[in-house]
């Protein structure tokens, strides 16, 4: 193997190892993703409504907290909670060696939940399962939540406030300052009250007649129940076992639902789920558009802008299946860059390449037969011939200049070894003078000249 080809081979070899790796890296994260799926498309999360909702002919989106957030026609916003502690940021259960248990997938504060209550007719839906169901697909009933035996809530004894000089007790509320108005400190403003939770009684799916407000079938795996603050009343149940409920405040007012299972991904798969959450969303949007909020912040402009863009425009372009393509570009013009870097001259085009391949088969095949007809003279012409290439490629590359590219050859290297060049053009023009058929010592000699004398004009190129 010439030293030349060993180069090109080195850097081949080392460009198929990155196109590989990165092939393999790419079949991973993709490979992954499919395994574990986001949160919304899980069976947590509520794209499937989503979906449904579109098919039935109702405007339903989505909104990830990306940009602004108009709420022009807005008729329901269904603000999917997945922190049973809004007071706290964290949860049980983040260690890696227990992620199946955690039992926040994405922290809420109680004030946020107040400010979208606000600003859009807002139903507030319950946690119910843990991680372990996103990550296995799975509603195990060691992932429920309110498995104790206690009832568990998340609201806070010292946040509650009950008049007592009125006969009847006014909703529960707490001190929060309002945006933008320095005399806040002086008022009472309605907050989001957690209803209380309770235990799960069994872990086996049950089907509830609902009728009232709703009328169907809820089929649930570990029904959650809820227990409703004053304020609230009960659509579905009663006060103190209700799956729907809707509170009002002075100005705040919500639903709120126990069970997420009714609307989520996994509550869709049941057909009787799917027709109550039809019933569900088109009483409480009342004609609107339906949005899910999966958001953690509030995102809320005042006034619709249709032409407005914001960073969040860009961002959906890096998003899958684009991210694919932008890695690949990136790889690609990564590789192209390191290559152009190793070489001063031009690169090989792969139809060239095709056509060297070629080329050598052809010489072999005829290096084969001159030496079945003994025409070893004619052989070694043939090689010097190939030799006079490889050498003017190496110096020159692969140019298209008019003119004999050996020539040119032979003065660079005059540059560099007079001595060396004289003698590379005397052994390749005696080669040519030898007639076709030579004795083989004579033979042997002038291939060893030959190649020789290639070799030391090559380690100067």
């Amino acid at each position: 193997m010439t030293r030349a080809g060993g180069r090109n081979d080195l850097v081949n070899g080392l460009a198929l190892a990155v196109v590989v790796v990165l092939s393999v890296a790419l079949t991973w994260m993709v490979a992954v993703r499919e395994q574990v799926p986001t949160l919304e498309r899980s069976a947590l999360g509520f794209d499937g409504l989503v979906g449904w909702l579109a098919a039935d002919g109702v405007e339903a989106r989505r909104f990830l907290g990306q940009g602004g957030l108009s709420g022009d026609g807005v008729g329901l916003r269904i603000l999917p909670l997945y922190d049973p502690d809004l007071e706290t940021f964290g949860g049980h259960g983040f260690a890696p060696d227990a992620a199946y248990l955690a039992d926040t997938q994405r922290n809420m504060f109680r004030h946020v939940v107040t400010m979208k209550a606000e600003t859009l007719p807002t139903l507030v839906i319950l946690p119910k399962w843990r991680d372990g169901v996103r990550l296995m697909g799975a509603t195990h009933p060691e992932f429920l939540i309110h498995r104790d035996p206690e009832p568990i809530t998340d609201q806070p004894d010292e946040l509650v406030a009950t008049a007592v000089d009125t006969d009847e007790a006014e909703p529960v509320r707490r001190d929060l300052p309002a945006i933008g108005d320095e005399a806040a400190d002086e008022k009472l403003r309605p907050t989001y009250v957690s209803p209380t939770v309770l235990a799960v009684d069994t872990p086996a799916w049950e089907d509830i007649e609902i009728s009232g407000f709703l009328d169907g079938t809820a089929r649930l795996r570990a029904p959650q129940w809820m227990v409703l603050p004053d304020g609230c009343t009960a659509l579905a149940g009663v006060p103190e076992r209700a799956l729907l409920g809707f509170c009002e405040f002075e100005n705040l007012s919500y639903w709120v639902l126990s069970d997420p299972d009714i609307l989520n991904n996994h509550g869709l798969s049941e057909a009787v789920n799917a027709d109550l959450a039809r019933q569900l969303v088109g009483k409480l949007a009342d004609g609107g558009d339906v949005l899910v909020d999966y958001s953690t912040a509030v995102f809320l402009t005042a006034v619709p802008d249709e032409h407005q863009r914001s960073w969040a425009d860009l961002a959906r372009m890096l998003e899958p299946p684009f991210t694919w393509l932008w890695l690949a570009g990136a790889g690609l013009l990564a590789l192209i860059l390191w290559r152009a870097g190793l070489r001063g001259r031009p690169l090989i085009t792969v139809f060239e390449q095709g056509h060297g391949a070629a080329r050598q088969i052809a010489l072999q095949a005829q290096a084969r037969l001159m030496r079945n007809v003994h025409a070893d003279g004619a052989l070694i012409r043939t090689l010097v011939a190939n030799r006079r290439q490889a050498l003017a490629e190496a110096w020159l590359g692969r140019e298209r200049r008019a003119g004999h590219a050996f020539q040119r050859t032979v003065a660079l290297l005059r540059l560099k070894d007079r001595e060396l060049a004289a003698r590379l053009t005397d052994i390749f023009d005696r080669a040519d003078a030898l007639p076709d058929r030579i004795h083989p010592d004579v033979a042997v000699d002038a291939l060893a000249d030959v190649e020789l004398v290639y070799q030391q004009a090559l380690e100067l190129a």
